[in-house]
């Protein structure tokens, strides 16, 4: 049976936030990673609307989501997403972010714990390493590749150099190595399922190429470490380990000792791919934790 996806706008006196929904229940609001929109979680909303009203939504600033008004901060993101919960006249939700929305969920949880029920923060290793600085450095060694390297000309030709910059990071995603790999031996429907998630992410890309440094930026700017010791809600640390860090100690274990009651499942072997390719992996570890709350 083919899940129906109710597309909508949330309004709010911090802008216009989009979103799809699907199911009914209990609030469950899916936030993606840098750079992404809802279609990001659009695998995972069928297997979780049975027992949720899954709101999965273009954090502000990407998709067809306005930015937060002014400085562009996890704070201030995580308070648009709270005037969300209010348009919508929801008094709380349920919470799962992965990466960036991992960090927009956890400032949440702390500076607003009577809106939220249950958080699940997911993400890769580096994107949960609890020191500050380490974490900084493991992201900016990541996507270092998307602040320029110029500074701004008198001409404006700084604006073509960053919209090539972004044109070549949209090349890269519409030439995936899955896809390439894929082409020789690959069946027709893994080479289908490749070619709709690339052109998933190169869409995805070119609604939110703007805003990418400016998230980025409010990420080392922002003290996850100290949001987390701050949270009181039941909390699931959903830990991705992929191959290219499994040096890295895995990050579960500490955070779960910093929050209250909380608990961790490590999904080792997978990358944030998981959620588009594997989805069902991922709602059979979120699910019991889920719905403990009913």
């Amino acid at each position: 049976m083919t899940t129906l996806l109710r597309p909508a706008y949330a309004y709010t006196d911090r802008g216009a936030i989009h979103y799809v929904e699907a199911g009914t229940g209990e609030p469950l609001l899916l936030m993606h990673a840098t750079p992404g929109t809802w279609r990001a979680m659009a695998p995972l909303v069928p297997l979780l609307a049975p027992h949720f009203r899954v709101i999965a939504l273009d954090t502000p600033g990407y998709g067809n989501s306005d930015p937060v008004p002014g400085t562009p901060t996890i704070e201030a993101m995580a308070h648009s997403v709270v005037s969300m919960l209010d348009a919508l006249a929801l008094p709380k939700a349920h919470l799962l972010g992965l990466h960036t929305g991992n960090k927009i969920a956890a400032a949440m949880a702390a500076q607003w714990p009577d809106r939220v029920g249950r958080v699940v923060l997911a993400g890769h290793t580096h994107s949960l390493l609890v020191d500050k600085a380490e974490r900084d450095a493991a992201i900016h060694h990541l996507i270092g590749h998307y602040f320029p390297r110029f500074g701004a000309s008198a001409d404006g030709s700084h604006l073509v150099r960053q919209w090539l910059m972004a044109h070549a990071d949209v090349q890269k995603l519409w030439w995936p190595p899955q896809l390439l790999a894929g082409a020789e031996g690959g069946t027709q429907e893994t080479l289908a399922d490749d070619v709709e998630i690339a052109e998933t992410m190169v869409i995805d890309h070119l609604l939110g190429w703007r805003a990418i440094v400016p998230t980025y930026t409010s990420i080392f700017d922002f003290d996850l470490a100290a949001a987390m010791r701050g949270m009181k809600t039941p909390t699931q640390v959903l830990e991705l380990r992929p191959a290219d860090e499994a040096d890295m100690p895995a990050q579960a274990p500490v955070i779960c000792k910093m929050i209250p009651g909380a608990q961790q499942v490590l999904l080792e072997g997978c990358d944030a791919s998981v959620f588009r390719r594997q989805p069902e992996l991922v709602a059979r570890a979120v699910l019991p934790f889920l719905n403990a709350s009913a």
